[in-house]
């Protein structure tokens, strides 16, 4: 019930914030950097780092056992799941790129945070050149003391 409230809030604030967006005013890099230093900002970060570098030790730490990520039209259900399948295509997929934070937006509520985040991402890939803006939300819980990563949207 907790997480359902958290995200009616997450999902009202993220459609007054688009009202604003499209409004004459322009963002500051005050309101699109929003809890990037709290300690569930630092481990997002981490965990974009231990992407772009491949180290699967601390994606694993940091990604619940139990975690649900839904990427295009696929889903994965577990870390098992995904440190077996797609956890290496995302790994060599970031090593061809340059990624750039556009904005990060950090709430916190207890025991459960939401990261909202844009990126932009240039590359080649294979016979593919990459340039677009992506989109990510985490949903994290305190698990025994650290903050962990119990659900992903990548898009």
């Amino acid at each position: 019930m907790k997480l359902l409230k958290i995200l009616s809030i997450a999902l009202l604030l993220g459609l007054s914030s688009s009202v604003i967006a499209h409004g004459d005013k322009k963002p500051t890099e005050q309101n699109l950097f929003v809890g990037t230093d709290s300690a569930v900002g630092k481990v997002v970060e981490q965990l974009h780092q231990a992407l772009s570098n491949g180290d699967t030790d601390t994606i694993k730490s940091i990604l619940s056992d139990d975690v649900l990520i839904f990427e295009g039209s696929g889903a994965e259900r577990s870390l098992a799941e995904y440190a077996s399948h797609h956890m290496k295509s995302d790994i060599k997929f970031l090593s061809h790129m340059k990624v750039k934070l556009i904005e990060r937006n950090i709430m916190v509520d207890g025991d459960i945070a939401i990261s909202s985040s844009r990126s932009k991402v240039t590359g080649q890939y294979k016979d593919t050149k990459i340039d677009k803006v992506s989109i990510e939300t985490l949903v994290l819980k305190k698990i025994g003391g650290a903050w962990k990563v119990v659900r992903i949207h990548w898009s």
